[in-house]
């Protein structure tokens, strides 16, 4: 009985020490601050999530060798940078990590240009070459990124990129009458859209007959509106290459300049892709 007494009192004795500590870390746990803003933000913009599935793209286009829809993931693969932001404004800055933009250009063979056109779902920034420092990093942004630097605003730091323009002068070119317009030039007032190939597929479920309207989507600015940003509003014909176009048929918007195998083309809704011819000379008469 002596030794029965003696294993209750042990157990006991383990069963009062487990519950004290149980009650100490549920009671310190509780006793823990909130949560602040650097638990799931480092510095002001960058969200820290690295098991966040990022699945966007970015499309890089303009002066460029192609264009090329950037996986967001692959952007911060590059060495990332510490930088200070907002120092001017507070005085000691906010700290963030995030890839160098020159670095992710030169990633991208992109070593010379005058500007950059940053477009967002509803805003755009420009970044002058000499506006870019070494400080001016991509932070991640939900599924996309977002550019600051320690010599910008808060209002300037643009969130969910969705396409990068570089505009320099080296890029692929069409010459408008006696100027020469480069791609990058182009699109530096908007990117556009245009459905081509289109065409109906029929399905069949269930003894019903279903319809869809399909189409691919190619991007660059409509023959009418780069006539339009160059100055051009009285014309009559336009010669692309030896083949006439009407004012009527420049100003419904079906003559398309788009960029394909590297080269700027005139995209059609009526031509296949591979005819689509390209565009070295246009004459505005």
């Amino acid at each position: 009985m002596e030794k029965v007494y003696k294993f209750l009192i042990a157990g006991l004795v383990v069963g009062l020490l487990v519950a004290a500590i149980g009650t100490y870390a549920v009671t310190t746990a509780m006793q823990q601050p909130e949560s602040d803003c650097g638990d799931c933000h480092e510095g002001h913009g960058s969200v820290v999530a690295p098991d966040v599935n990022v699945n966007g793209t970015i499309m890089l286009t303009g002066d460029t060798h192609a264009d090329e829809f950037v996986p967001v993931a692959d952007i911060f693969k590059l060495k990332q940078r510490e930088v200070k932001t907002l120092v001017a404004q507070d005085g000691e800055g906010i700290p963030s990590t995030g890839t160098p933009v020159m670095d992710f250009l030169k990633a991208h063979s992109v070593t010379e240009f005058d500007y950059l056109v940053m477009y967002a779902d509803d805003f755009v920034l420009i970044l002058n070459r000499s506006e870019i420092t070494e400080d001016t990093v991509f932070v991640p942004m939900e599924y996309s990124v977002r550019v600051l630097s320690s010599n910008m605003p808060i209002a300037a730091w643009l969130k969910n990129i969705k396409t990068i323009v570089v505009v320099g002068d080296g890029g692929d070119s069409v010459k408008l009458n006696d100027k020469k317009i480069t791609f990058g030039q182009m699109l530096d007032n908007g990117v556009e859209t245009m459905p081509v190939s289109k065409k109906t597929i029929g399905y069949t479920y269930q003894d019903t007959n279903y319809q869809y309207e399909t189409g691919y989507v190619v991007t660059g600015i409509s023959l009418k509106s780069l006539l339009l940003k160059e100055g051009y509003t009285d014309f009559t014909t336009v010669t692309i290459d030896g083949e006439e176009i009407s004012r009527d048929q420049v100003l419904k918007g079906t003559h398309f300049l788009t960029r394909d195998g590297g080269k700027i083309k005139l995209a059609s809704q009526i031509k296949n892709r591979q005819n689509w011819p390209d565009v070295e000379t246009i004459v505005v008469a």
